[in-house]
């Protein structure tokens, strides 16, 4: 029997940065001193790129979600699996595809707002 255990880990990683990312521009807004407010700002650009990079490992871990459902459902009808370790994988994959999704979604506002504010970033 094979395992498909698989966990986004790759689009919870970026949820953090995301997350990193929002204090950080909040902390930069409620900053009064000028040298603390240079010093946010590049923090705000530094986790921004990286954020912006990191939806590269989304694209790959939906990728690689992609090709285990595709695996699994080969498995399935070669009766390499039973019906019930089939539904749990599926299960499990639905979430995987939804956490990843939305990862991809959140990714892509955050370009969006990059791209449409890109005079006003310190990158």
């Amino acid at each position: 029997m094979t395992s498909y255990k698989i966990r986004p880990y790759l689009s919870l990683i970026g949820f953090c940065i995301l997350i990193f990312t929002i204090l950080v521009n909040i902390a930069f807004r409620l900053a009064k001193d000028p040298g603390s407010k240079m010093l946010l700002s590049t923090f705000s650009a530094v986790f921004l790129v990286f954020t912006l990079l990191w939806g590269i490992m989304g694209g790959i871990e939906l990728m690689t979600l992609i090709k285990k459902t595709n695996r699994m459902k080969a498995d399935y009808k070669n009766e390499q699996i039973s019906r019930e370790e089939y539904r749990r994988g599926i299960n499990s994959l639905i979430v995987c595809f939804l956490v990843n999704v939305s990862y991809l979604i959140i990714f892509s506002f955050q370009l969006w707002y990059v791209i449409c504010n890109w005079d006003m970033l310190n990158v």
